[in-house]
């Protein structure tokens, strides 16, 4: 709806020529553009798209891409690069999906083909990447800041046993648009992987095929007809530089408002300013406005003094006058700004202060059900095959039949063989979050390895590191004991855990209370001799 100076829709008049006696009539029609006129709902969206000469086509996911998609690769790439709020949402979404790498925990009918495989993983994850560079992890982030930022990407599975990362750019054909050459049915069939020039530019030329069993291409797209993906934020790149203009605007008006001292406003006040006040050196011929007075300032060390010529007053400026708003404005601006990618307020800027432990879980709670989505992603198109692949390389290590389950995928119960321990979210409140973690546990809800992952600890360390502690202090008990014959020394102490005592075994909420709690539990009577005293 178009509304006039007054808040009132603007009647539009279109003209029909209607012929008449071999002649011409012209006959003006006007409506309103309100609710029941051509801005009108459902259907009448239509008829305002076509009086309005708004053209909407319809094309396939690829077609659509092939129009904008380098484009928009590129335009998210500039503002990685140059945005901070772009780069800090990024970054905040791979650590909570990625996090410090998925960890791999194998359960066919072969606890040594299980404990064999798992080795030759966490073996081979430390440098899986054909440089030698990049960690596991480090790896499991690109990744997924690839897929974030440029919408897809590749991995070529080389004759080394080690992997090859490539970016989205990198795959393209000179006669390809999206450099992926398919079968009758859509499904690739080679990816053309193109090297970088010496200028830095795609070179086309030298694109390579690779086939589409030796390469991994993760993308996410948004229709059945797409099959390249685009940044994943890209709807929300006209909000980020709106944002970014407005942040702009407002710290340069700080600035100038900051060296704003007094504006004194007196008789004849041009000619004394004059008198009192130099040219401005940084004065450009386009900001005269044909009065040199209008140039003049008086500059001190930390303050501007701008003369008037009303009256003999002395006004102070008021440094609130840019955006008295701008806090709660620029909030909501980055609230919308999350949408696409499911974040938060609280992740985005990293701010909890207005939030409590509630509010906080269920803004998590939300953001993860996005973050889960792609855990799963890099799952089934990045650590699955990868795993598939290397399984080919280790068949001589592992036993008949576990091998033989690993490559079903499905053990003899129909269970599946290898499970990835994925990160969660950030423990808020280490107390509420232990207590929950530890009634998960006891009720089964959940398992030891997803709750070390999130602490980003490998079950497998933690156990080997507590079972070296809990060796060394009974060894150390022992040798008390030797040391003072008839003196029983408990070893638990030695390991950080809780003394059992006699008749009761500690339980998860024992540590968690504190002693005058405990002592008031104990010292209080129970149902019965309340009612005996009462008596």
């Amino acid at each position: 709806m178009i509304l006039d100076a007054g808040g009132r829709p603007v009647e539009r008049t279109v003209t029909h020529r209607r012929r008449r006696g071999g002649g011409t009539q012209q006959v003006d029609i006007a409506e309103m553009r309100g609710t029941y006129g051509w801005t009108g709902y459902g259907y009448r969206a239509a008829t305002t798209a076509t009086s309005d000469k708004r053209a909407y086509l319809t094309y396939s996911g690829d077609k659509h891409l092939q129009f904008h998609r380098k484009k928009l690769l590129a335009h998210s790439r500039d503002l990685y690069r140059n945005n901070g709020i772009y780069l800090g949402m990024i970054e905040r979404a791979v650590a909570y999906i990625v996090g410090s790498g998925f960890g791999l925990r194998v359960k066919t009918s072969s606890k040594t083909a299980n404990r064999r495989v798992e080795g030759l993983w966490r073996q081979w994850w430390r440098r899986p990447e054909i440089r030698g560079l990049l960690s596991g992890p480090q790896v499991g982030r690109m990744i997924c800041r690839e897929l974030l930022v440029a919408g897809d990407t590749g991995i070529v599975k080389t004759e080394k046993a080690t992997v090859r990362l490539v970016e989205a750019e990198q795959i393209d054909h000179s006669k390809l648009e999206d450099g992926i050459s398919k079968d009758d049915y859509g499904a690739p069939r080679y990816f053309y992987v193109c090297p970088y020039s010496g200028t830095g530019r795609v070179d086309t030329k030298k694109a390579q095929a690779v086939e589409a069993k030796k390469f991994l291409f993760l993308t996410d797209p948004a229709r059945p007809s797409q099959m390249r993906g685009c940044p994943v934020l890209q709807a929300a790149f006209p909000m980020l530089h709106r944002i970014n203009d407005v942040c702009d605007s407002e710290a340069v008006s700080w600035q100038l408002l900051a060296r704003f001292a007094v504006a004194v406003l007196r008789e004849g006040g041009p000619s004394l300013g004059w008198d009192e006040s130099a040219a401005d050196s940084d004065r450009r011929a386009a900001d005269s406005d044909g009065n040199d007075v209008t140039t003049r300032v008086t500059e001190l060390d930390y303050a501007l003094i701008f003369h008037g010529a009303q009256g003999e007053e002395v006004k102070g400026i008021d440094h609130n006058i840019p955006g008295k708003n701008f806090p709660e404005s620029i909030r909501m601006f980055l609230r919308l700004l999350g949408l696409p990618l499911g974040l938060p307020l609280e992740i985005i800027l990293l701010d909890w202060t207005k939030s409590n432990y509630s509010q906080s879980r269920a803004v998590l709670e939300q953001a993860y059900e996005t973050f889960q989505n792609y855990q799963d992603l890099l799952v089934e198109q990045c650590c699955g095959p990868l795993l598939a692949w290397k399984l080919e390389h280790w068949a001589g290590d592992i036993a008949g039949r576990a091998l033989e389950e690993l490559r079903r995928g499905m053990g003899r119960d129909g269970t599946p063989v290898a499970e990835w321990i994925r990160p969660t979210f950030p423990w808020l409140d280490q107390l509420k979050e232990a207590q929950a973690h530890a009634a998960k546990l006891d009720r089964s809800l959940t398992t030891h390895a997803h709750v070390c992952k999130s602490q980003k600890f490998d079950r497998e360390d933690v156990l080997s590191t507590r079972e070296a502690e809990v060796v060394e202090a009974i060894e150390i008990a022992q040798r008390i004991e030797a040391q003072f014959p008839g003196v029983t020394v408990p070893w638990q102490p030695f390991a950080g855990l809780a003394v059992a005592t006699a008749g009761k075994t500690p339980g998860p909420d024992d540590g968690n209370k504190e002693p005058n709690e405990q002592d008031r539990e104990e010292n209080e009577p129970d149902e019965a001799q309340r009612g005996d005293d009462n008596e």
